[in-house]
């Protein structure tokens, strides 16, 4: 289990290339945590439009993040002023909430500012400039009439041509190959979704609107057409060189995550976790067949799966009877009434085969959520849309993971939390730790005793427990993508397809060891929280933690447990 030791950082600039930035910050700082707060958090919202719409802040419609050259100094200088200000604040003066608060925002600033001066992103990642363009937000459910987002989509699809060319001129001439590999990939899929998908979306316009809509939808497509062209030939000049290092691996968590800890605590954390997972699983194959081995038993297990027709309503059920099982358990307070809409993934979002969509925070009427699943492309032979669907089991898991009491019940907590600051910001290792603990906390409370159950939980968590090893290997140590793609088909019962596709999202995605980490660190103070009070109880230890949102785990841990 974890120590103290991943006490929350303080998120001060450290290295010499943030020295260099707080050098040209104005001072002195007045110490006014108010106007610092609000200042703070202003920045982080104007400095990331895309953000802010999602979380229903809709006064940014339609703009575009700056990425020319002068607006990401500016960016810098504006996280640099407003990390000055927080760091001003005195934490002794503050109450318990305005310390996590003050926390969160540093770590969100911090944890900006290096992905622009360390991993330079904006020079180095070319999936960052698609990411920006992203119109799901203004098309996927109906907050303000049709008219009046595709205004918001007309603004960004004019911006583009900008937006593309900044990019082409920020971007270094040799770049790591599955960066662009997978940029290329996104940028032709978002041309297929401005191209067809867009116009589909927005239908009932006007006819003036509709014409000016289509004129800038195709500007859009023409941009995204040269980035295409401009990926194509980088792709010649790309190389292997993807890996952060010890170093900065290990200041990427401490500024982006607020967690400082060592590669061999990180190392015995991930080691451990996969070898007792690996010795349950094997355990519960041999309950299920003793005479088969545990690859046999996974496949058959994998194997079980709903009808294609059948899967949106297995998946309803299964997050019916996962809700009901968390209040019959008194597991966890569900702080209203509102329930997750199950249906079939639109055909522009399918980016992944399932996952939730939830309304902002910040919307100002009432809107659903989705549980998105997505159907298996009828194009594919039948063999691979039959493997495509999930088995019942995995199926329960990911509706755990992403419904109840995942994704979807976090949301709920952070929509009625008082605090403006913590219903803005989202944390990697605490968002996706906490969906990935609740898989094996429901297993552990009682959710089914069949063993095919636990395997099904079992796989998952050994997903990610590769993930988190080879996030290690790949970037602090000498494993190639191959070994990596190796690893999660023998320690995770993945198909050659999906163990490379892993693979490669390690080398532009180190952070996504969080599941297992944050998972691991939940752990750890559920133990220590519940040890500390005579009487306390699993479901007032869910409560205490959710009721911070989504702040940094270690945050969270110094207010439970009074270490702050």
């Amino acid at each position: 289990m974890v120590g103290a030791s991943w006490a929350c950082s303080k998120a001060s600039p450290a290295t010499s290339s943030a020295d260099a930035a707080t050098a040209s910050s104005p001072a002195p700082r007045s110490g006014d945590w108010s106007r610092a707060r609000a200042g703070a958090l202003q920045t982080i919202r104007d400095l990331d439009p895309l953000g802010s719409v999602s979380l229903g802040l809709h006064d940014y419609d339609g703009k575009l993040r700056d990425v020319s050259p002068d607006g990401l100094a500016a960016a810098e200088s504006a996280m640099v002023a407003a990390l000055a200000d927080l760091d001003a604040v005195d934490p002794r003066s503050l109450s318990a909430i305005e310390r996590v608060e003050l926390d969160s925002l540093r770590v969100r600033l911090d944890g900006d500012l290096f992905e622009l001066q360390v991993r330079r992103s904006r020079w180095r990642n070319p999936m960052v400039y698609v990411n920006d363009v992203e119109l799901t937000p203004y098309v996927s459910r109906d907050y303000r009439p049709v008219d009046a987002r595709a205004q918001a989509v007309i603004a960004v699809a004019k911006a583009s041509v900008a937006h593309f060319e900044h990019a082409k001129g920020n971007l270094e001439a040799e770049l790591p190959a599955p960066f662009v590999d997978t940029a290329l990939l996104q940028t032709r899929g978002t041309i297929a979704f401005v191209r067809d998908d867009v116009p589909k979306a927005l239908a009932g316009l006007d006819e003036a609107r509709a014409k000016e809509l289509g004129e800038a939808l195709a500007t859009m497509q023409g941009a995204l057409e040269g980035y295409e062209a401009f990926l194509v030939e980088r792709q010649a000049s790309a190389n292997a060189d993807f890996r952060l290092g010890e170093a900065t691996f290990l200041e990427m968590l401490r500024r982006t995550q607020g967690i400082d800890m060592s590669l061999d605590e990180l190392h015995a954390m991930a080691h451990a976790d996969l070898e007792r997972n690996w010795a349950l699983a094997i355990e519960a194959a041999r309950q299920i067949d003793p005479n088969k081995d545990i690859e046999a038993v996974m496949a058959e297990v994998a194997a079980d799966k709903p009808e294609a027709d059948q899967v949106l309503a297995t998946a309803a059920q299964q997050a019916v009877d996962a809700r009901q099982f968390l209040l019959d358990r008194a597991i966890v307070t569900i702080p209203t009434e509102d329930v997750v809409e199950v249906t079939e993934t639109p055909t522009f979002m399918r980016w992944n085969s399932a996952f939730l969509d939830g309304a902002g925070p910040f919307e100002t009427a009432p809107l659903p959520s989705f549980y998105y699943i997505s159907p298996p492309d009828p194009s594919w032979p039948e063999a691979q849309q039959v493997a495509y669907i999930p088995g019942r089991t995995d199926l329960l898991f990911i509706t755990v993971h992403e419904v109840w009491p995942g994704h979807f019940l976090h949301g709920l907590h952070v929509d009625v939390n008082a605090s403006e600051v913590l219903r803005s910001l989202w944390n990697f290792t605490t968002g996706e730790g906490w969906a990935h603990y609740t898989e094996e906390m429901m297993w552990d409370e009682g959710l089914s005793t069949d063993p095919k159950v636990r395997l099904g939980q079992l796989q998952n968590a050994l997903l990610r427990n590769v993930r988190f090893l080879s996030a290690l290997g790949l970037h602090t140590g000498a494993m190639t993508v191959d070994e990596s793609a190796e690893l999660f088909r023998t320690r995770a019962f993945q198909d050659p397809v999906n163990a490379e596709q892993q693979a490669k999202r390690g080398t532009f995605d180190p952070m996504y060891l969080a599941y297992t980490l944050g998972k691991l660190m939940i752990l750890d103070l559920r133990e220590q929280w519940l040890a500390a009070g005579e009487g306390r109880t699993l479901g007032q230890f869910h409560d205490a933690l959710l009721s911070y949102a989504c702040a940094p785990l270690p945050a969270v841990r110094a207010a439970m447990l009074e270490e702050g």
